[in-house]
């Protein structure tokens, strides 16, 4: 007997689920079948593929080896699959130009698009949000995956449809040997004597919603406006803070604070035109890969794991593609 196409998928879904049941219900098979197809790979390999018990399944040694390659395979036939598709089409373009600003997931896109899709894929990045749109509404990109504050949102009637990727709090980063450095959580208020510096211009969304969540905490901020190296380094210094993606790495010197009660937020959408060469099932598959690279990647540094503990209830990304999503508290 051979290992079938399906019994390396029930065995990568196994191993990514940690349980039969949670297996069937992600490939929509009964669990019986589930057994059925395991039973079959383990006859095929020889050996047992996982250790079962009440608690669920966890991978032999030659499980980790055969789910390694699964993942391999099933990877490289995916491609193919969204390559035929393509072919068989012809809608798709041989690469898919995206307009970005500056974000963690961004760095995903290199190997999200070519899994789903099948082709290559360019990105270009800017700060400023509204000048993204601006490119994917004159059809000079495909697509856009846009961090914004207090939107961004397209036009109405620009025939561009969203779908919100993750809803995140910001943090904000401080000097190392700063006076709240070592708190869990901190009140926006504590910081009203504090320099802001932040990248964006003095009218961008950004600066306005940092404006806007220190006037409701009763200050206005200083702000002042540097470019990433000098924003670090005056940090780094302690002569400035910074508003900070939660899952940004940490960096010498420096120290990342959560606030309290989440006054600042930062919301990250897929953006692309609804009768553009981009089918929607296609994009759909894209949302989901942002999606796990967001809880897998971006969400795994020690500060905002241990905030996602303290909140369980914030949700940071939307069970569904939807185009307006908020999270719980």
């Amino acid at each position: 007997m051979e290992l079938e196409f399906r019994h390396l998928r029930v065995v990568r879904a196994i191993a990514d689920n940690g349980t039969l049941t949670a297996a069937a219900a992600e490939l929509g098979m009964t669990q019986p079948s589930v057994t059925e197809a395991l039973r079959r790979a383990e006859r095929a390999t020889g050996a047992p593929l996982f250790q079962r018990d009440a608690h669920g399944a966890v991978p032999t040694p030659l499980g980790e080896v055969v789910t390694a390659h699964a993942r391999t395979v099933l990877t490289a036939m995916d491609r193919l699959d969204a390559a035929t598709a393509r072919h068989h089409s012809g809608t798709l373009p041989p690469s898919v130009r995206f307009g970005c600003t500056p974000s963690l997931l961004v760095a995903n896109l290199t190997v999200a698009v070519p899994q789903v899709m099948g082709i290559g894929v360019e990105v270009r990045t800017g700060i400023d949000p509204a000048v993204q749109l601006s490119l994917l509404a004159d059809r000079r990109v495909e697509a856009a995956l846009v961090v914004g504050n207090l939107g961004p949102r397209p036009a109405d009637g620009s025939g561009i449809e969203c779908a919100v990727v993750a809803v995140e709090p910001l943090f904000v980063s401080v000097a190392a040997g700063h006076r709240l450095a070592g708190a869990s959580e901190i009140d926006l208020c504590e910081l009203a004597d504090e320099v802001w510096c932040v990248a964006d211009g003095p009218r961008s969304e950004g600066v306005e919603h940092l404006r806007q969540g220190c006037q409701r905490a009763g200050f206005t901020p200083r702000i002042r406006q540097a470019d990433y190296t000098t924003a670090f380094q005056l940090c780094e210094l302690a002569q400035a803070v910074l508003p900070m993606m939660p899952g940004s790495r940490r960096r010498t010197g420096q120290t990342l604070v959560p606030l309290r009660d989440s006054p600042l937020r930062q919301r990250t959408c897929l953006f692309w035109h609804a009768d553009g060469p981009l089918p929607r099932s296609l994009v759909e598959r894209l949302w989901k890969e942002l999606v796990e690279a967001q809880h897998g990647i971006i969400e795994q540094t020690p500060v905002y794991q241990a905030w996602l503990v303290r909140h369980p209830r914030w949700g940071t990304t939307p069970p569904e593609m939807v185009a307006e999503y908020a999270p719980g508290a």
